[in-house]
């Protein structure tokens, strides 16, 4: 059944959640906030409160809600726990969130974009998320609209995406040619992604089963599964400088990324039918992951 659309302007709640990226973090914060003003509500979920960043006190000083977790759950249970703050921040007086929109750290936005990218969901009742343009820090549009993975697709991309960024595989997942159009895509990159309040609660948020990677595709598979379109918004542009905090950590991202995309090709292809098919994809999928990680 389609949302409904708020009587008036939309409502948003911004989400973002730190693992060490206090650098990131400022320029997120202070350019969300020279073009959108102090009345935007934010919070800072932060999955390394021991780290050597004071996420913290950068939360404070750009008037962010700031919620530090005792232990690091992955992305996806750190941007559920910030729509709990959001929405357990709330007066009695206040009207509920119509949209949160879940970006990354080191999003820097150079125009106002929330209640742009807000006003173009709402205007579709089918639309259930949208997202920006996302542009890289050379200005070149990064692929944020794909298509969902297949065997095909998914598999000949993360044999070849890195030696052979070409190859017919690669291009058919990413759609990397269709990025000036306002379009229907499989899902958006949450890097910057925002989805409708009652479309969020419908699905029950993000996967927490997932640590790191593939959340996003899972997030925008069952809103597609829910009835609803994850839309591209073209004329809305962020840019992402990307991946500041698994560079530090790529052993790690790499493990969680063999066993996000086992858990996300289990998922699509379940039954007793398709069992053969998803025993070969998990174990090409462990072989890939031990040789990217010897």
């Amino acid at each position: 059944m389609p949302a409904a659309s708020p009587s008036d302007r939309p409502r948003v709640g911004v989400v973002t959640v730190s693992y060490g990226s206090g650098e990131a973090l400022e320029p997120f914060l202070s350019t969300l906030r020279e073009h959108h003003g102090e009345s935007v509500a934010v919070v800072v979920v932060d999955n390394k409160p021991e780290g050597e960043d004071d996420v913290s006190r950068i939360a404070a000083r750009h008037d962010a809600l700031y919620v530090g977790l005792p232990t690091n759950p992955g992305y996806g249970a750190g941007m559920n726990a910030g729509v709990r703050a959001l929405t357990a921040s709330l007066g009695p007086a206040d009207a509920a969130f119509d949209a949160y929109f879940f970006c990354n750290p080191d999003v820097i936005f150079t125009a106002p974009s929330i209640a742009e990218l807000a006003i173009s969901l709402f205007k579709d009742a089918r639309a259930g998320s949208i997202g920006p343009r996302t542009l890289n820090e050379d200005g070149s549009t990064y692929p944020s609209a794909r298509n969902i993975p297949s065997v095909g697709t998914g598999v000949g991309h993360a044999l070849f995406g890195r030696v052979w960024p070409s190859n017919p595989w690669s291009r058919a997942y990413k759609n990397a040619s269709d990025y000036d159009e306002r379009r229907v895509a499989g899902w958006l990159s949450g890097a910057a992604v925002m989805v409708k309040g009652s479309v969020n609660d419908e699905i029950g948020g993000w996967d927490e089963g997932y640590f790191l990677h593939f959340e996003d595709i899972d997030l925008g598979y069952r809103i597609g599964l829910a009835g609803y379109a994850n839309v591209f918004e073209p004329a809305v542009t962020v840019v992402h400088s990307g991946g500041h905090s698994l560079k530090k950590h790529s052993a790690m991202a790499e493990r969680a990324m063999t066993a996000s995309a086992i858990r996300f090709m289990k998922k699509r292809y379940s039954g007793v039918l398709r069992a053969p098919l998803r025993w070969a994809i998990v174990a090409g999928l462990r072989v890939r992951g031990a040789l990217k990680t010897r």
